[in-house]
């Protein structure tokens, strides 16, 4: 496989977002040509990914031919209880979110990637852009409709002792920075 061929199957899978080929021209400093090329490479290639191209956006997709396999280690993930630490990042990102991966490590003290990545694919959390960050890698997790339904609120504010909770995490962040609750956003 050639090298820019390489490349944009990395940057699919590591971005886990569909891309427009004007898009990879520019991460890979690139001429569209190339990028078509690159995509070719692609197309041919045997592998558990396929490359799905609906003529504007590109993306990463498992291949037909172990789809089923892919499905089963779904079902039994989906079937196992999300334990402690999933209830833990749960907790979090409704309560005090939306979060920084680097945020749930931190209130939790231990790394979470793997946490995080269970409750994304039973989507329960959503990862979307960072509206205070200026840089890579600005994203924030919150909850989405689906982990309200599973809880049976229709708002944040439904959650056992919202505000509560609330306020009694601005005052320990307060404490935290030594600041007053208030300023605590």
């Amino acid at each position: 496989m050639n090298e820019r061929a390489t490349q944009i199957e990395a940057l699919l899978f590591a971005l886990g977002k569909p891309l427009s080929r004007s898009d990879l021209a520019e991460m890979l400093a690139c001429s569209a040509g190339e990028v078509e090329e690159a995509l070719e490479t692609l197309r041919q290639g045997s592998r558990g990914v396929v490359l799905v191209d609906d003529g504007t956006v590109l993306e990463l997709r498992v291949a037909p031919s172990v789809t089923e396999v892919v499905e089963q280690v779904r079902k039994q993930d989906y079937s196992q209880d999300i334990g402690r630490a999933g209830l833990e990042v749960l907790a979090a990102v409704l309560y005090r979110g939306p979060l920084s991966r680097s945020e749930i490590d931190f209130i939790r003290g231990v790394n979470s990637s793997q946490t995080v990545r269970t409750l994304l694919m039973r989507g329960l959390i959503q990862k979307t852009a960072n509206p205070k960050s200026t840089g890579r890698g600005g994203f924030v997790y919150e909850p989405t409709t689906e982990a309200l339904a599973t809880l049976g609120v229709t708002h944040l504010s439904d959650l056992p002792d919202y505000q509560g909770v609330q306020n009694k995490l601005k005052e320990l962040e307060a404490a935290y920075h030594n600041t007053a609750p208030e300023q605590i956003s």
